[in-house]
């Protein structure tokens, strides 16, 4: 298999190693993939309806038509996981990039754009945004593509920040695909559905913006633990409290694991064996990425 041909920086093949190492690609019975050597006649394949590997369970199991897809499907493999987490390491680099420094992907400053307030830095703002993430979706293909049944959240939370559509409308800071005035919530939940790079900056872009506000305003009411907060407001929108029933303490999981990831950089993780060959393996810090300690 060749190189990945998109182009990593170092914080982006920091954020694909994480990952590839805390949300494994290859492992959700939820993730599938496109089999086009099937044919699209949903009730002839073109393909041996077979099982697709020899191990027992379901990641093996045989293809199967897919409604929500338009398509033959088989379970995701893991190769194929990969890849969407790649594009999701660059989309979040760029969305950081954006929202701190009001640069687009080639480096110009785009003076529409508002950054967020932020005093940690760009690594805090990508760690924030994909300790989140990866609570929130584990990556899987169908929260990514909003696919039924469950790739979408009770109040309809798209992408793989979960963000609710009319929140996605409130801080969009992109041109849709339609005049504003003409966009229903659906459409604006589209706009960051996808597993493309494009797709999953915009839902960074959304997502991260949030946060920055909820980060505000558990700095001014919670007392103590800021990022612990942060997470508690981002999930529930008007309180210190992250438990509940459901999920238990959620914002301590995603604190956890945000204290985690900030104490691996620059190169606290590695690009798992099987994937060097896609991807390479990282190889130095990003001395243009500033941080401070988290407080």
């Amino acid at each position: 298999m060749g190189s990945f041909p998109l182009h990593f920086t170092p914080l982006a093949k920091f954020i694909l190693a994480l990952l590839l190492n805390y949300a494994p690609a290859g492992k959700s019975t939820e993730s599938f993939e496109a089999m086009p050597e099937c044919g699209a006649d949903p009730e002839a394949a073109t393909c041996e309806l077979e099982r697709v590997c020899s191990t027992r369970g379901p990641l093996c199991a045989a293809p199967r038509w897919s409604k929500a897809r338009s398509a033959w499907v088989r379970v995701e493999t893991r190769e194929s996981g990969a890849v969407r987490r790649a594009h999701a390491a660059i989309a979040l680099t760029r969305a950081v990039t954006w929202l701190k420094r009001c640069k687009d992907s080639s480096g110009a400053v785009v003076e529409e754009c508002k950054p967020v307030h932020w005093p940690q830095g760009a690594l805090s703002l990508a760690m924030a945004g994909l300790s989140s993430s990866i609570w929130e979706s584990g990556y899987r293909e169908d929260i990514m593509e909003g696919h039924a049944p469950l790739g979408r959240g009770s109040d309809g939370e798209v992408c793989v920040m979960q963000v609710r559509p009319e929140y996605v409308a409130q801080y969009a800071d992109w041109q849709p695909a339609l005049p504003p005035d003409q966009m229903t919530q659906e459409d604006w939940a589209q706009e960051v559905l996808g597993s493309d790079v494009e797709s999953l900056e915009r839902c960074f872009r959304v997502g991260l913006r949030i946060m920055a506000r909820m980060r505000g305003a558990a700095k001014r009411r919670c007392p103590g633990d800021l990022v612990y907060g942060m997470y508690a407001f981002y999930g529930n929108g008007r309180s210190c409290n992250g438990k509940t029933v459901e999920l238990g303490d959620y914002a301590r999981l995603r604190a956890n694991s945000f204290s985690k990831f900030m104490s691996k950089w620059p190169r606290g993780v590695s690009i798992p064996d099987w994937a060097v060959p896609m991807f390479g393996q990282i190889a130095g810090s990003d001395q243009g990425i500033g941080h401070r300690r988290p407080r």
